[in-house]
């Protein structure tokens, strides 16, 4: 039997895989060798080709462009089909609201609000490099009169976080620390509650907001009890457990006026959209 780490395939990409590695090494040493104002344009030249280097998603309300970096590229191909009650809840949006998208990664749900062309978005990320794709892909697709974009994640109250992330797998999913977890880097991260972006900040309420931040909803929950007694606010869809945590979550919006209208199951967790009772 012939192994494919034996194989003339396997050899061929590991030639290929060296050879890259030494064009790649030898383009780094040739830049960092060229004068200031001629290896600033040659950033400048790489970054506008990456911004161009999209995929298109078609979508209900027209295409999107994704830009190709790290695992973004499978986050664009299943944007409609990974999560569709998220894609429903979006569409049933009343014209001229406001959405916040709290855990927003590259922006795909973002980017699918942004498309109405009637709503206003704001998406907080506060890992750097999936930050710079979510600004990338807003750019990509000329939405920066609908999107805020801010480097920033939500809590209980303002402080500086850690921020389990490495800025080499963009696209993926991170996490705060609170768990002795194997070292794959570190990023201090700004956080601010919901309450504070609002009054100290002067942003408008969200009528929408989805939570996607698995271990530390219940803080940003708790970080926005002002804003929960908003009439304003009409509908919270948030990614919840059946843990404690869950339950404590689903209690206090319940306190604030919050039903469950919605609940769809995937991955040992659910989306549950909670609506303001009128």
């Amino acid at each position: 039997m012939t192994h494919l780490k034996d194989s003339p395939e396997h050899e061929r990409l590991h030639r290929e895989e060296i050879y890259a590695k030494k064009e790649l090494a030898l383009l780094q040493y040739r830049l960092q060798n060229l004068p200031h104002e001629s290896r600033a344009r040659m950033q400048g030249r790489a970054a506008q080709e990456l911004v161009e280097d999209t995929m298109v998603i078609d979508t209900p309300h027209g295409p999107l462009s994704v830009v190709l970096l790290g695992s973004s590229g499978g986050r664009a191909m299943t944007m409609l089909t990974r999560q569709p009650a998220t894609i429903a809840w979006i569409d049933a949006f009343q014209p001229n609201s406001v959405f916040w998208d709290v855990g927003a990664n590259i922006g795909v749900y973002t980017l699918y609000a942004a498309l109405r062309g009637d709503t206003s978005v704001v998406a907080f990320e506060p890992a750097a490099v999936n930050y710079f794709l979510l600004a990338a892909n807003c750019e990509a697709n000329k939405f920066d009169s609908r999107v805020q974009c801010l480097l920033v994640g939500l809590g209980r109250e303002r402080s500086i976080a850690r921020l389990e992330v490495s800025q080499f797998a963009a696209g993926k999913s991170f996490s705060f620390l609170g768990k002795e977890q194997p070292y794959q880097g570190r990023q201090a991260a700004l956080v601010l509650s919901m309450d504070q972006l609002i009054e100290d900040y002067g942003m408008a309420c969200p009528n929408y907001i989805k939570i996607d931040v698995p271990g530390i909803s219940e803080d940003v929950i708790n970080g926005g009890e002002r804003m929960l007694r908003r009439p304003e606010l009409r509908e919270i869809h948030i990614e919840l457990t059946t843990s404690k945590g869950g339950q404590r979550i689903a209690d206090t919006l319940g306190r604030y006026g919050f039903v469950v209208a919605a609940r769809n199951e995937h991955g040992g967790s659910g989306d549950v959209t909670f609506v303001r009772q009128t």
